[in-house]
């Protein structure tokens, strides 16, 4: 919409906002079954926004879970606005005991989130790590920054290279465990930038 602080698609609006859930959903040790959406943005933006969840879940190579849902029409506001509710199933055991922690991915907001796509952590590869045992756990962060997030994930008193304070966004960076055994080839996967946690 015109007043909109971010210029994009509506279908990039949607896929951020997926990925952002699906994020919380791996970071849970789960895995989407049912998607629920508040689409504040009028009837005719339906079709751009389930465009935008698909194209997560394809990056993942994953099918869409249904999607269920309203558009808001009795409410017109004048930004765009979206609300995804994910419904996920328990899959993974998650554990950062005995690992090592890294920061993939770079703290990004607004516009400099589509204008970095190559350092934002990539759904496919986080998503692998954990079906194939190489990550042991995810945590996203967000607009709290990573510094917050590293207490909620881990404790107080680590630190990494990165930005702390800045907001990641839609969770750009993500906070990852790795075993000692795994570093090497967790390294050869990831395409974004990787930061030590320590």
């Amino acid at each position: 919409k015109e007043l909109d602080a971010v210029q994009v698609p509506d279908d990039i609006t949607a896929y951020f906002t997926a990925r952002t859930a699906i994020l919380e959903q791996l970071c849970a040790g789960a895995v989407p079954i049912q998607l629920l959406m508040a689409n504040f943005s009028g009837d005719a933006v339906w079709a751009s926004y389930e465009q935008g969840f698909q194209q997560a879940f394809a990056e993942m190579k994953l099918a869409m879970p249904p999607l269920t849902g309203s558009s808001e029409s009795n409410a017109h506001a004048l930004q765009s606005a979206i609300s995804l509710t994910i419904i996920g199933k328990k899959q993974f055991q998650r554990s950062i005991e005995g690992c090592a922690y890294f920061v993939v991915g770079e703290p990004l907001v607004g516009n400099d989130v589509i204008a970095n796509p190559e350092k934002i952590a990539k759904l496919f590869e986080l998503y692998e790590g954990l079906t194939t045992g190489i990550i042991e756990a995810i945590w996203p962060t967000g607009s709290k920054g990573i510094a917050k997030e590293i207490e909620r994930f881990i404790g107080q008193g680590y630190t990494s290279e990165v930005n702390l304070q800045k907001s990641a966004g839609p969770s750009c960076s993500v906070l990852v465990a790795v075993k000692p055994q795994q570093i090497e080839t967790f390294k050869k996967n990831i395409s974004a930038p990787i930061h030590g946690i320590g």
